[in-house]
C-alpha cells in the first residue's frame, strides 16, 4: 500500500485516529528516494492539502522527529527511537534467526548464537545444514566458558575487571589432550582473539571437533553474545574454515549487532 492509498483508506475508516496515522504517514513519505522534501512533495506523496501537511510537518518539527531548511524538510536521528523500541521488544534468539540463517546460506556451515550463563556457554538459536561436514548445533546445549570458541569470544571482549572475575571462578578440566590446561595459557588464547576478534577451538572439547566464533557487541560496543560454527578436523582444514565462514559471521555480526538496543 503506498503512502497516499493509505491516507484514503483512513478516511474510510472512522474506527481510527486519523491524526495519528496521518503523521506517520509523512514520517513514512521520506525514503531513499525521497530523503528531503518540500511541502509540496510531502502533500502530493500523503494525498494531504498543503495546509494540512504543513500543520503535520510543523508538529513533527517541534517533538523533534523533522528538521526543516529553508524549504525543505528531512528526517532527525530521533526517527530511529521508534525502531529501537520495536527491536529492544524482542527476544534476542529470535531477532538472531534471519541472521544465522544468512550465514549459514553464504558459508555452507551451520551455526549457533551462543550467551554466557554463568560459567557455560548456551545455544538459544541455530541454523543448521544437511552438509556432513559440521554436527547438528542444538539449541539449549551447554558449554564449558572456557574451552568453547563463543565463550572465549565472550570472554576476550569483557571489560577486563569482569572477565578476571569470572577467571577467578573457572576451574580448568582439560576436556581432550589438545586442551589448555592453565589459566596463564587460558588468558593468553583470550589476548590472541582480542588482536584477531575471533577465537578457534582446534580439539580442545573434543578430538576431531573444531569450532569458530566471533563476538556479537550491541550498539553501544558491549559483547552480548557470539557467534559460532563446528566442523570436523579431518574433513575440514582450519584455513579452509577461516576462509569460508570467518569474512560472513564477522559482516553479519556487526549487522546484527547494531539491532541490540
Amino acid at each position: 500500500m503506498t503512502v497516499q492509498n493509505s491516507t484514503e483508506e483512513i478516511k474510510k475508516n472512522r474506527g481510527l485516529v486519523g491524526s495519528l496515522a496521518h503523521g506517520l504517514n509523512v514520517l513514512m513519505a521520506f525514503d531513499k528516494d525521497h530523503p528531503q522534501m518540500t511541502l509540496s512533495v510531502v502533500s502530493e506523496r500523503t494525498g494531504m492539502d498543503r495546509a494540512s501537511a504543513r500543520r503535520y510537518l510543523l508538529t513533527l518539527c517541534h517533538l523533534g522527529f523533522v528538521t526543516q531548511s529553508g524549504r525543505l524538510f528531512r528526517l532527525t536521528s530521533k526517527v530511529m527511537d521508534l525502531g529501537y523500541s520495536f527491536l529492544s521488544s524482542i527476544p534476542l534468539a529470535q531477532k538472531a534467526q534471519p541472521y544465522l540463517n544468512m550465514i549459514r546460506d553464504q558459508t555452507g556451515f551451520p551455526v549457533a548464537l551462543g550467551i554466557r550463563d554463568e560459567l557455560d556457554i548456551v545455544h538459544v538459536a541455530s541454523a543448521n545444514t544437511d552438509e556432513f561436514a559440521s554436527p547438528a548445533l542444538t539449541i539449549g546445549r551447554r558449554f564449558p566458558l572456557a574451552y568453547a570458541s563463543a565463550g572465549r569470544c565472550i570472554l576476550a571482549f569483557l571489560p577486563s575487571e569482569e572477565r578476571d572475575a569470572i577467571l577467578k571462578r573457572v576451574r580448568l578440566a582439560p576436556m581432550s589432550e589438545y586442551s589448555i590446561t592453565t589459566m596463564t595459557g587460558l588468558r593468553a588464547n583470550l589476548k590472541d582473539t582480542q588482536k584477531t576478534g575471533f577465537a578457534l577451538v582446534d580439539q580442545e572439547m573434543q578430538v576431531g571437533i573444531r569450532s569458530l566464533a566471533v563476538p556479537v557487541f550491541d550498539h553501544n560496543a558491549n559483547v552480548v553474545a557470539s557467534f559460532n560454527t563446528f566442523t570436523f578436523s579431518s574433513i575440514v582444514p582450519e584455513d579452509v574454515l577461516i576462509e569460508r565462514a570467518l569474512p560472513a559471521m564477522l559482516d553479519v555480526a556487526t549487522e546484527f549487532g547494531k539491532t541490540i538496543i
